[in-house]
């Protein structure tokens, strides 16, 4: 699967690579030599994630990881966004272009009769003027120079439109200058520190040991995905930073293999929360990641380190007086050969639910998928804290409840907060990322603060 995608990715980079090569070529004929060296290095750079992904699916990009330094890795796949994102915007003005052109044709098409009756009118005109030509020729020498002075006139080529010429070249380059400029910005906004974006819970009044009870998510952080050890200590001080009482990361710590377990445990033994507590809930990667070992392997090593891993299950959250529930829903997937076999979401839903006393206490909900709250935003909880999405990573915007971003074209609850009769749910942005580029979506944590009704 990974190996296809690594194709698919490779042939698209070679098709944008030619059209840009093709492109610049025109614009600058003089500069033949030196566009196609610029060409050919800017394509190897971007290109070789990809071919190794081909040849060797997931060992490549650890090779990449291990072996390359990371500088290098982040201006690669930086300039592969680029790349992507100019082919992206080829194909929008391309798709304009002929929209213009089909509009064009449907507003001359009820003129047909009248543009042949012109032609049958040029026709006659034509024959007479053909006559009287052949008269004048009959006449002597001086009235065909005559004649033949217009048509002469007419052949003549138009002048170069200058100003015309310089904004095609200029458009030549300043696409794929844009492209790579916004591209760039978004690796760089990509290592900022993570945002923190506030979420009220509101609780009952009489619940006063829970009011500034704060929460503290982190999702999606990827170890091992551009996300190295320096990065993580940045990451978890960020966390620290905000003095909440809980901790819940949900989902995709690790990212690809049980290797990064090691990293993993590190940043939970350096968390802090103010009343002791992290919890955790299961995303794809860490699936993933077991395939090289095994799932308990994969709990056992977050669970050492100090997480409590909800699988399907709540806990009780004692708070003085007062009590909070906190459960969390399994990734919603088909378990493996070999592995242990994994709850329906609605069957998961019902069991963590059922752990949970209707006693007024607030109910949290932690799952990896936000997909999840389609199927539990009719049942009795209060807030879901999910991730998965990065927020798409380039967003455009939020239109409702629909978020514009060209990773995530299809589908709800991608990134912020969500409201269904009451039910709330939040999508973290994640800390880390397919790749490491982020536009207007920087890394979040969400924290998540109890107040009175």
């Amino acid at each position: 699967m990974f190996q296809l995608g690594g194709l698919v990715v490779t042939l698209v980079n070679a098709l944008l690579g030619l059209l840009v090569w093709r492109r610049l070529r025109a614009a600058f004929p003089r500069h033949g030599a030196l566009i196609d060296g610029l060409c050919a290095a800017g394509l190897l750079l971007v290109a070789h994630p990809a071919l190794l992904m081909t040849v060797a699916s997931w060992s490549g990009l650890r090779a990449i990881q291990r072996h390359v330094p990371e500088p290098v890795s982040l201006v690669a796949m930086g300039a592969q966004v680029a790349l992507l994102m100019y082919g992206l915007l080829l194909g929008i003005a391309a798709t304009a272009a002929a929209v213009v052109r089909a509009l064009r044709r449907g507003r001359t098409a009820p003129d047909a009769g009248a543009e042949m009756d012109a032609r049958v009118d040029t026709s006659a005109r034509a024959g007479s003027a053909a006559q009287a030509d052949s008269a004048a020729h009959a006449a002597g020498a001086p009235a065909a120079q005559a004649n033949s002075a217009p048509e002469e006139a007419e052949t003549a080529p138009e002048p170069v439109d200058e100003i015309r010429r310089r904004l095609v070249v200029g458009a030549s380059w300043a696409l794929p200058a844009a492209a790579v400029a916004v591209s760039m910005g978004g690796v760089l906004a990509s290592r900022q520190r993570p945002v923190v974006v506030r979420v009220a819970l509101p609780v009952r009044r009489e619940l006063t040991s829970l009011h500034g009870v704060t929460i503290a998510q982190l999702s999606d952080v990827h170890v091992g995905s551009f996300m190295d050890a320096e990065r993580l200590d940045e990451l978890r001080d960020a966390i620290n930073a905000v003095r909440a009482d809980i901790h819940v990361i949900t989902g995709d710590l690790l990212d690809h293999h049980v290797s990064q377990l090691e990293l993993s445990t590190r940043l939970l033994r350096g968390l802090r929360p103010a009343r002791g507590q992290v919890f955790f809930c299961m995303g794809n990667h860490e699936y993933i990641a077991a395939r090289s070992a095994s799932i308990p392997a994969i709990v056992r090593g977050l669970e050492e380190a100090g997480a409590q891993v909800l699988v399907d299950e709540a806990r009780e959250v004692r708070l003085g007086g007062d009590r909070l529930w906190m459960g969390a829903i399994d990734y919603p997937s088909r378990a493996r050969p070999g592995e242990p076999a994994r709850r329906p979401t609605a069957e998961g839903l019902a069991r963590a639910l059922g752990q949970m006393q209707d006693d007024g206490a607030p109910r949290v909900l932690l799952s990896h998928h936000p997909g999840t709250f389609r199927a539990a935003r009719e049942l009795p909880f209060d807030l879901m804290l999910s991730g998965h999405t990065h927020g798409g990573q380039i967003s455009l915007g939020r239109i409702g409840d629909y978020a514009l971003t060209p990773m995530l074209p299809a589908g709800l609850y991608h990134n912020g907060l969500y409201e269904h009769r009451g039910r709330r749910l939040h999508v973290n942005a994640g800390a880390g990322g397919w790749l490491p580029v982020r536009i207007n979506c920087p890394p979040e944590i969400t924290l998540v603060e109890l107040v009175p009704a």
